[in-house]
Formats: C-alpha cells, structure tokens, sequence
C-alpha cells in the first residue's frame, strides 16, 4: 500500500513538472516563431523552429520514441497525413515523425483558444466552419494552396480522441477533402500514447512510443468505391498498428511498455 501511494506521488509531482516545463519550452518556441514568421515564410519557420520545437515536448515527457517509415514513404512529397487520435501530445508525435512542414486541420472555434491558437495560426492550420454548405470544398482549396506552399496536412480522421485505447471509425470527410485536393493519404499510427496519457486525467507516465509512418496512397481521381477502399485500408493500417503493432507485410513490434519507473492511472 505505502508503495503505491510513493510511486502515485512520484507520479503526480512528474505529471506537475512534466506541464509546467512543457508549457514554459512552448511559449519560448511560439514567440520566437511568431518573431521570425515576420520575416520568413510559414513552410521554413515550421521546418526549422515549430516542428523541431513541439516534437522535443514528446521526448521531455522522459519516453522513448522510436519512428518506422515505410520504405515506400516520400518524405518530399505533401500529403494528407491521418493520425490516430489519443491525447494532447499527438500533435507533437506528428511534429517528431513528419520529415517536413505541415499544419492542422480543425475546427475554426479551436482557433480562439489562447495560446493553442496562435500556435495553430503561426503553423498555417486550415480552420473548418461548421454549418458551410461548401466547406469540403472550401478546405479542400485550403489545403491545395498549403501543398503549394509546401506544407502538408495533419487530420484525425476519428474526429475525437480515444476513451479506450481503440481507434474508431473513421470519418469520410478528410478523405473526401484529400481527394478533391488532388493530395495522397499517409497513415501516421501512434502505440504507446494511451500509456503516456490518456483523456480525462492531467498525469503523465513516462512510456515506450512507436511511431509508423505508411506510403502514400493515392486518391487524385478516383471513384467513390475506391475511396471507400483507401478509408478502409488507411483505418486498417492505422488500427493494426495502434493496438497490435503490426506493420503491412512484417511481424508485430514489441508491445508498448512503461519506459519509466512510474506507474499509470
């Protein structure tokens, strides 16, 4: 009983500086990008500052991150990249594993959260109003002139994070977005997140992250059964990755474990 109440502490006071370091780092991040956005375009300050910036929270939370490209992946060519969907940090598991500038698909009301917002301005992120008739299309303009700007695409096909761990049913709308945007589907899977934090709890527990980042997969063109097919194969890819660590055409990864001493919720 007295070590688990050590190990909750120990945990809860990690948690504590784990949020306190991390926002301090963001905040110097945002405002030397927001200083040289000035200056220089979106598609640099993110290769060079916002990316690498946001990603080096993941590695702060004390886990180990280890990222599996498909040898078939482009890392030159922009993309829409589908991530499963599991905690506040998937941005950041998005800013480690993708090897250029992108920016984020989400809710226009998103942008008016204080600090999270400006972030999401400074990253170019393509707001999404609710009620437009026309928005598929008018993301879709969005995103083409991302691409033509080099940037590619971050979305969360389930449109919410996970409440067990499980990916769900992906939502038709990005792929719909990606197609008439003339853009590729990435699958971008995440294991080990949910052991590093999951929502409804504000603690953090140090853990084993594996990053997969799949091959292009073409939508430029093609039918509405076809696209159903590239929805399926990318919630398969993306499914079997998250909960079993498998890879197309390779054995499972090793399971996701705690990297650290502390214990989870």
């Amino acid at each position: 009983m007295l070590s688990k109440l050590v190990k909750k502490a120990a945990q809860v006071v990690y948690s504590a500086a784990f949020w306190g370091v991390s926002f301090a780092w963001m905040g110097g991040v945002a405002v030397t990008w927001a200083v040289v956005s000035v200056f220089v375009p979106p598609r640099k300050t993110h290769t060079y500052i916002g990316g690498p910036g946001m990603a080096a929270c993941l590695r702060l939370s004390l886990s180990k991150v280890e990222i599996i490209y498909d040898p078939d992946f482009d890392p030159e060519r922009r993309s829409v990249f589908c991530q499963n969907h599991v905690n506040l940090m998937d941005a950041h598991a998005a800013c480690a594993s993708i090897p250029h500038a992108f920016c984020g698909l989400m809710n226009a009301w998103q942008f008016k959260i204080p600090f999270y917002g400006t972030i999401m301005r400074l990253a170019d992120g393509i707001p999404v109003h609710q009620g437009s008739a026309n928005r598929y299309r008018e993301v879709a303009a969005a995103a083409r002139q991302r691409a033509e700007k080099g940037l590619s695409i971050l979305v969360f096909p389930e449109a919410h994070r996970t409440l067990d761990g499980k990916v769900a049913e992906f939502k038709k709308g990005v792929f719909l977005m990606a197609r008439e945007a003339g853009l590729p589907i990435v699958p971008l899977a995440t294991r080990g997140m949910w052991e590093l934090n999951r929502k409804g709890t504000w603690l953090f527990t140090p853990s084993k992250i594996t990053i997969y980042v799949g091959a292009q997969i073409e939508t430029a063109g093609i039918s509405t059964d076809q696209l159903r097919k590239v929805i399926t194969r990318t919630e398969t890819i993306i499914r079997e990755f998250a909960e079993h660590g498998i890879i197309p055409g390779k054995t499972a990864v090793d399971e996701p474990t705690p990297a650290g001493e502390l214990v989870g919720t």
